[in-house]
């Protein structure tokens, strides 16, 4: 989804937005759920997401960690027994069990992901 031409308008428009909703009320963005939007719209009073991003990269392979994403079909996940992000407490299911997932096309590895 896009909100204005570039970022920075998007930022505008949400600025503009925010005074104009009432204060007591969460605030929900459509279409934008990409990591590095959420991570400088939250700032911005945003409380909630909406958006088809997450499910799309999921679908080919690609998990969110704080480090940045990582592409879990790679064969380098294959025995890589850590978890998905250790910094985060996230599922219980190890690399080398999403890449499997992925590889075989398994749909529990997108309700995961």
């Amino acid at each position: 989804g896009s909100l204005g031409a570039s970022r920075d308008e998007m930022f505008a428009l949400i600025e503009f937005m925010r005074g104009k909703l009432p204060a007591e009320k969460p605030i929900h963005l459509l279409g934008i759920a990409d990591p590095q939007s959420v991570r400088s719209i939250v700032p911005h009073g945003v409380d909630t997401f909406d958006s088809c991003f997450p499910t799309r990269v999921a679908r080919h392979g690609t998990l969110f960690t704080k480090a940045g994403s990582i592409h879990i079909k790679q064969g380098k996940y294959r025995a890589d027994f850590g978890p998905i992000d250790p910094e985060l407490a996230t599922i219980d299911a190890s690399r080398a069990y999403m890449h499997h997932l992925a590889k075989m096309s398994e749909p529990l590895f997108e309700t995961l992901a």
